[in-house]
């Protein structure tokens, strides 16, 4: 047979290209972002303002809530330099220090950067910058500290504001909801708001970075219950001054972490709080920097005696800015409940009563509920079983028997962690001669994205010969107790799949095309082709529609149609696929993929997958393809052509490069021609990647002369997925 190692096929496109083509002007459309909304919540039938801090806010129309009952209208904008411009600020620097040498009895220098006739420039109209002759020097220092000092502004992601009047109405249903804007550049990510049933205050002292110590000490005094908000800003504390009765027994928790789950550019990657309690003589009387292993702390606490308390929140390391949110419930006990509807927190007991843990929903076993009788107690048990057991004090080891036949295969799951239990599980397969034939620790589970320590475990293992073997299940960390409860599932594989896709809002030029990241989670061995599509979306289409067995994850791309609308749609993306001879549908779940601390991602879930529509609009260039996607022969090479519409000539101030965003290991463009007002671009694969199959991400990048002879490569968009499988090279 021929060698395939140079291909001659020619791969057309029907993918369709957008250029970005508007009036010499060429930038990359930036993505709005939310990076934290002050305070984060308020209470139902109540009107008030919020700030929202973030990047490419400018032009923002809308807000956007995914729950009824809530509406909120724009007041300002503030862009990332703040409210004053370089002239502006550099007018107030000489403005203050006139003042300065006066009062010293100095006299100013003559200001020789400006010209006698021109005009003087005008500071904007605000209360705090009006009559500055005549404002104390402390004031004055406020006033350098606030707009001077360039150390006092938040960094870039954070660093514009916008002001919002929001309104929640008094039918509001109580609970967490996402609140994200909508720009001319289209939708942010959500960010975490909350709609409550009690009076809500927001700290007054220690708010900003310019903020002197003179001005630390909030002197209101706060009554039970109440929602105390506010935010952490370096090396400084937050303190509230509370009215206790005898008696009672309260909880505080301060949400923090939960509000801003991860931050990218701290560490350990969210804002790690700490509660402490006072009394009236200033004494400390209760401390707690978490819950289990949940970052944010619950504090419980029994009033000794009626009188005035002192809470406090800061950061444990004392780090602290502007995304340093956090919300303090401070709750009679007997609501703790609401608070947590699991009755715990981080895997501790913070409800009265007798609250179980449940278990999976995805797993209909038989029942049986763990007996504690002696010390190394075995349990005979039969399979398929799902089994609620507990570690009831350090050292205790749940033992399980059961019947295996040869041939046969096992799983071994425990929840422990995943819903809400403090186990740290060990799990071991024994057979009769008391030898381990699979162990496992801990296993990651994407689908929670919150939990940073994956404790639960998990095996798969095939009997290799008949016999009773033993399931030991332990804490490996030696605790044990009533918070160290599980349900551990024991039978044959329970084959399923589930997806998420990431981001939760996907930004679409008009006519144009973005491109989203699918994950599979494919379960107990099970995997095979998983097809994709979107429900009801009209006009929309939709490249790269499988996910390929072996494949865990992949990206697609959504193209938009050429009309534009400025709706934000909810939409459902659906993967299907065969699971014993039964088709089985699964809606993948959004959510966004954040970072922890400069290292670490997680896929943190949301309510909606919403698309938006963007004014910027695209030039579609005509590109043809045939359904089979692109094969390449391994260690060889096959092209694809693309035939551009005779309106467009590349130029010598003007070119146009393709690029593979984020390629697979082993695949490349070896090289790209223009030829005849077509596109061919030759595409490579390893000759170690028999059988890979994948989608294919290319950029266009638009190759701009700027003055000096100097290049300039903008990203402009994107080519539909492209499916490849790379075939061995006979």
């Amino acid at each position: 047979m021929k060698n395939k190692k140079d291909s001659t096929n020619v791969f057309r496109l029907t993918l369709g290209l957008f250029l970005l083509f508007v009036s010499c002007v060429f930038s990359q459309v930036k993505e709005p972002y939310i990076g934290y909304i002050y305070p984060a919540g308020g209470q139902k039938g109540t009107v008030f303002n919020i700030t929202v801090g973030g990047q490419n806010l400018n032009g923002t129309k809308t807000v956007y809530f995914s729950k009824k009952g809530i509406s909120a209208s724009i007041i300002n904008y503030q862009g990332s330099s703040g409210p004053l411009n370089q002239k502006q600020i550099e007018e107030l620097r000489r403005r203050l220090d006139e003042i300065r040498l006066k009062r010293a009895g100095q006299t100013p220098p003559k200001d020789s950067t400006r010209a006698e006739t021109e005009k003087p420039v005008a500071l904007p109209d605000i209360p705090e910058l009006r009559d500055l002759e005549n404002k104390s020097a402390k004031d004055l220092a406020r006033i350098s500290a606030k707009y001077l000092n360039s150390q006092n502004k938040p960094k870039p992601p954070i660093a514009e504001e916008i002001t919002l009047s929001v309104k929640i109405e008094q039918d509001t249903e109580p609970g967490d909801c996402e609140i994200r804007l909508k720009t001319p550049n289209g939708i942010t990510n959500p960010v975490l708001f909350q709609i409550g049933e009690f009076p809500e205050v927001t700290c007054t002292s220690n708010q900003y970075r310019y903020e002197l110590e003179e001005t630390m000490q909030d002197t209101r005094i706060f009554q039970i219950p109440v929602v105390l908000n506010g935010r952490i800003m370096p090396g400084k504390t937050n303190k509230f001054l509370l009215q206790l009765q005898k008696d009672k027994d309260l909880v505080f928790y301060a949400e923090a972490r939960k509000i801003i789950p991860y931050i990218a550019d701290a560490v350990p990657g969210w804002f790690q709080a700490v509660l402490v309690l006072y009394d009236k003589n200033g004494k400390e009387i209760s401390f707690v920097d978490d819950c289990g292993y949940d970052p944010d702390p619950v504090l419980i606490f029994h009033v000794p005696e009626t009188g005035m308390y002192t809470l406090e929140i800061r950061d444990a390391l004392y780090r602290g800015r502007e995304d340093f949110v956090y919300r303090i419930y401070a709750v009679e006990r007997s609501y703790a409940k609401q608070l947590f509807p699991s009755g715990r927190c981080g895997g501790v007991k913070i409800a009265d009563g007798d609250i179980p843990l449940m278990p999976p929903e995805r797993v209909n076993f038989q029942q049986y509920k763990e007996k504690e009788y002696t010390k190394n107690y075995v349990h005979s048990i039969p399979t398929p079983v799902m089994i609620s057991g507990c570690i009831n004090y350090p050292g205790d080891i749940d033992r399980y028997r059961f019947y295996g036949k040869t041939g046969e295969t096992i799983v071994v799951e425990v929840y422990g962690r995943r819903i809400g239990s403090l186990i740290d599980s060990m799990v071991k397969i024994i057979n009769s001669k008391g030898e381990v034939i699979q162990k496992n620790d801990d296993t990651e589970d994407i689908e929670y994205g919150l939990i940073t320590h994956q404790s639960d475990s998990y095996v798969m293992a095939k009997i290799r010969e008949s016999g009773y073997y033993t399931v030991q299940i332990s804490d490996i960390q030696n605790h044990g107790g009533p918070d160290y409860q599980y349900f551990v599932r024991i039978g044959p594989p329970q084959p399923d799949f589930s997806l998420i896709i990431s981001p939760s809002q996907i930004n679409i030029p008009t006519g144009g095309i973005a491109v989203a990241t699918l994950y599979a989670i494919k379960k107990d061995g099970w995997d095979q082709d998983i097809n994709l599509r979107l429900k009801g979306m009209d006009g929309f289409v939709l490249d790269g529609a499988v996910i390929p067995k072996g494949k865990q994850s992949i990206r697609i791309t959504i193209k938009s149609p050429q009309k534009y609308s400025g709706q934000i749609t909810p939409v459902d993306l659906e993967g299907t696929s065969i699971i014993n001879g039964t088709q089985v549908s699964r809606i993948a779940r959004p959510a966004e993929n954040m970072m922890q601390a400069f290292a670490y991602t997680h896929l943190v879930q949301s309510e909606e997958l919403l698309i938006a529509l963007t004014q910027t609009r695209f030039r579609p260039v005509k590109i043809e393809i045939p359904s089979m996607g692109l094969k390449i022969p391994a260690g060889g090479s096959s092209k694809i052509l693309c035939a551009l519409e005779t309106w467009f000539k590349p130029s010598s101030s003007l070119s146009i490069n393709f690029e593979l965003n984020n390629p697979p290991s082993g695949i490349k463009i070896r090289d790209q021609s223009f030829v005849s007002d077509k596109y061919i671009l030759t595409i490579e694969a390893d000759k170690k990647l028999t059988g890979y199959k994948d989608n294919l991400i290319i950029e266009v990048i638009e190759e701009i002369s700027m003055p000096g002879g100097q290049k300039r490569k903008v990203p402009v968009g994107f080519l539909p997925a492209i499916p490849i499988e790379v075939l061995e090279n006979e």
